[in-house]
């Protein structure tokens, strides 16, 4: 028979290195007042477990992404694996560098087969303009004007609803540069946050 009593969880001032003798244990840090449970190779915060949505994916860049050529290229890394006959919400934000002034960067996506998308890239300039292109299929748009500043980080942003069909697939962003032989550069820590609605 099981003991359905409730128990006071331990509260410890420093984490115990974890262990397979520990596996399953749930502790107080006192330090931060939050729970932690311990898998046998680690800690678990469980306070970031609250409220977890498993209808929400990220994906986040962890390293630069270069194309110097007018010629769309995957941002490797900046994609999101979307279910079939399902609708998402997808958010992107996507920091950027263009290697000359007076130079632009033309950001799109691409879909799984048979999808629905339609999208809003608005794309700085400058600190006081953006070119905003409105998307209607995968792979469309066209570059920005040129960027007033070289070689400085800027933030592209996107709002994003797709529809999929029958294919399961991913939705992959995609960029150029405006002009050829000339650097724009995805920076790491760009990323999307997609919301399966349904």
């Amino acid at each position: 028979m099981k003991d359905l009593a409730y128990r006071v969880v331990p509260v410890v001032s420093a984490l115990p290195a974890p262990s397979s003798g520990l596996a399953g244990v749930i502790v107080r840090l006192a330090a931060d007042n939050k729970p932690y449970w311990c898998d046998g190779t680690g800690w678990v915060d469980l306070a970031l477990l609250v409220g977890a949505d498993a209808r929400l994916t990220v994906a986040r860049l962890t390293a630069d992404v270069t194309n110097n050529t007018t010629t769309l290229a995957n941002v490797t890394g900046l994609a999101i694996a979307l279910d079939a006959n399902a609708t998402y919400a997808i958010n992107a934000r996507v920091m950027f560098q263009c290697a000359a002034t007076g130079t632009g960067i033309r950001f799109t996506q691409t879909v799984p087969v048979g999808a629905t998308v339609v999208a809003q890239w608005a794309t700085p300039t400058s600190l006081t303009a953006n070119t905003v292109a409105n998307q209607r299929t995968a792979d469309s748009g066209a570059a920005t004007n040129g960027i007033d500043i070289a070689n400085t980080n800027s933030l592209a942003c996107a709002d994003l609803l797709v529809v999929t069909a029958a294919a399961a697939g991913s939705l992959q962003i995609r960029f150029a540069s405006e002009v050829a032989a000339s650097n724009a550069v995805v920076k790491a820590s760009s990323h999307l946050i997609a919301h399966k609605v349904s």
